[in-house]
Formats: C-alpha cells, structure tokens, sequence
C-alpha cells in the first residue's frame, strides 16, 4: 500500500511532514469557508494554503478538490502530475 510506504519512507528520514505556520491555517480555515458546501477538507485545504504560500507545487490524485478550489480568479494550483500524465489502467 502506498500510504505505508511513504509512512515508511517518512520514519527513515526520507520525507519530513511540515506543519502549517499560523498564516498557512488561516488561509485554509478561510478556504474552507468560502468552500462549506464542497466535500473539500481541511487537510487538502492546508495543502492548498501551504503550496500557495511557500510557492509550492502540490502532489495529488485528488485532481476533483484541486479543480473546485480556486484562491483568486485566474489561479490554479501547480500540480506535479497532471491527470492526461497517469498511466492508464
């Protein structure tokens, strides 16, 4: 399972979870307002908050939330993987 081995790959030191700053939270808590009637949640709402701030690239299959949540008109989040790059079934 995935989730395991990046659970794994995150005990060894590979990866290293961050916490949201005060103003990163802020962001998503106001997202997660304007957004209430979505299914958009607050850690992807985080996400959102932290790759806008830090001027980060988001990486997700939960192309769906990414697609509803816009933080200005006109942006759209940078996503790693685009869904025309997955791999077909």
């Amino acid at each position: 399972m995935a989730a395991i081995t990046f659970g794994r790959a995150l005990l060894d030191g590979v990866h290293r979870l961050e916490a949201p700053t005060d103003t990163e939270l802020g962001l998503a808590l106001d997202l997660a307002d304007r957004y209430v009637d979505t299914a958009v949640d607050l850690p992807d709402l985080t996400v959102m908050a932290m790759a806008s701030i830090r001027d980060a690239w988001v990486l997700t299959w939960d192309y769906r939330d990414f697609r509803t949540v816009v933080l200005d008109k006109g942006h759209h989040w940078d996503l790693l993987v685009q869904e025309s790059e997955l791999p077909r079934p």
